[in-house]
């Protein structure tokens, strides 16, 4: 038998459950202190939540009344939009957000930032967006609008052992930065030169391992000019000359050094959770290395007797101007945020001079913006080399779907490596990757 009395008794409960919910949401959704702005990182080492903490202090300081909430939100990869996602969905997004730049594009095409246009327009507009560099604030936009402001940056650059090279014959000075940049064949010549082998013919020395670091498919197909879009086509170019010669230097390469060798190598001179001082670099067992601005700090605290000099990444051909490419982070304000005013304020203060010179000095990160570029503290020591090359870095073209061309490139390349596809194929599973994914997008245009 049912008992109505009961039923109604539930019913009740419910009801009060559902008005309790309800009141409770209404009230974590209702108007926030306008004071009070959320900030969200996503990158909270050490170094870094050091330079967040003094950004903040200063902000707080040069706006009395306002506190920052700071709370580290690290992603487990790159492009991974989860946290972003369920916050905005949620109707509880920061009411600002830091991620790679790299992924702004990403993320505003899925509807999950707030466009910056109108607010940029009184600030100036193109007058407000010339104090960046190029190839940072190209990266803020999406079909025509911009989504976010530039934070730090970073460039990249071939790092070469001088003591190493004197002892194979060889004078470090034709690597000198004013002879411009080398040549991938005069790199690969040299990095021969270097090696050395142990009696059972395994390497003890090598010169440069042309797939580590940040030796990418991004580095090799900028450095040959790779353009990745196809804007009358709306389609990925995977198959354009500078990725196709990229991936067939990396099969090449693989053979002549033999992969399973170079990684045996790496595995007794950098294994698995070594100490930071622990690289086949800095213990001169590794002549060359690609990679970027931010190994001057680990040089300096683990490794400072270390005679090396920093010149231009390997280019195609003879001739070549220098180039680089550049990622680093901005900052953005999430779809649904209510405190515009407070947000903007802290925006422009930690993409403006004042936060973008702490967070340097803390981190011996670059600036993005023009002014702070010949900074003599900012730029100190080798930092003035990669400063040098802001003018005419690239970044990699801001795509809606650049972490997925990312990631299929570097599985890509290990199959290469591995022998597991030819070129060919692997840029094939790039294209019929990717392809799909851009095409939700179409029509798109790069800024």
């Amino acid at each position: 038998m049912i008992h109505t009395r009961k039923l109604l008794q539930a019913g009740s409960l419910l009801m009060v459950s559902l008005m309790l919910a309800v009141l409770i949401s209404a009230c974590s959704m209702g108007p926030s202190d306008p004071h009070t702005i959320t900030f969200w990182t996503t990158r909270t080492g050490t170094v870094d939540m050091g330079g967040w903490k003094k950004i903040i202090e200063g902000f707080e300081k040069a706006n009395p009344g306002y506190h920052v909430k700071l709370v580290g939100k690290p992603s487990p990869s790159q492009g991974d939009a989860t946290a972003l996602i369920t916050a905005v969905r949620g109707g509880t997004p920061p009411d600002v957000f830091e991620v790679d730049r790299f992924t702004v594009s990403q993320y505003a095409s899925i509807g999950l930032l707030s466009s910056l246009q109108p607010l940029i327009e009184k600030e100036g507009g193109k007058t407000f967006s010339d104090q960046y560099f190029p190839f940072a604030w190209k990266e803020t936009m999406y079909q025509g609008e911009s989504y976010a402001l530039p934070f730090d940056s970073d460039a990249r650059g071939l790092y070469y052992n001088k003591k190493l090279l004197r002892e194979a014959g060889i004078d470090p000075s034709i690597l000198d930065p004013k002879n411009g940049p080398p040549t991938i064949d005069e790199i690969m010549e040299i990095s021969r030169k270097l090696v050395k082998k142990d009696s059972r013919g395994n390497y003890t020395q090598l010169g440069l391992i042309p797939w580590d670091d940040q030796a990418s498919p991004a580095t090799w197909g900028l450095s040959m000019g790779a353009k990745y879009y196809d804007p009358v086509k709306c389609e990925f170019t995977a198959f354009e000359p500078a990725f196709k010669k990229a991936y067939e230097n990396y099969a090449k390469w693989s053979k002549e050094l033999d992969y399973h060798k170079v990684d045996t190598f790496m595995a007794t001179y950098q294994p698995p959770n070594a100490p930071p001082s622990q690289t086949p670099f800095f213990t001169d067992h590794l002549g060359m290395a690609i990679t970027g601005n931010w190994l001057l700090s680990s040089i300096r605290d683990y490794a400072p007797k270390l005679d090396y000099g920093i010149t231009y990444l390997p280019v195609g051909q003879k001739g070549d101007k220098p180039f680089t490419w550049a990622g680093g982070y901005a900052v953005v304000m999430p779809k649904g945020v209510k405190n515009v005013d407070g947000a903007w304020k802290l925006m422009q203060y930690i993409a403006g001079p004042e936060g973008q010179r702490i967070y340097s000095l803390q981190t011996q990160h670059l600036p993005t913006l023009k002014s702070l570029i010949d900074d003599p503290e900012i730029t100190a020591g080798n930092q003035k080399f990669f400063a040098s090359m802001m003018p005419f870095t690239l970044s990699r073209p801001p795509m809606p779907v650049g972490a997925q061309i990312w990631d299929a490139m570097e599985t890509a390349k290990q199959a290469v490596l591995l022998g597991d596809s030819t070129p060919q194929q692997a840029l094939q599973t790039v294209y019929d990757r990717v392809q799909p994914q851009l095409q939700q997008f179409c029509p798109f245009q790069l800024p």
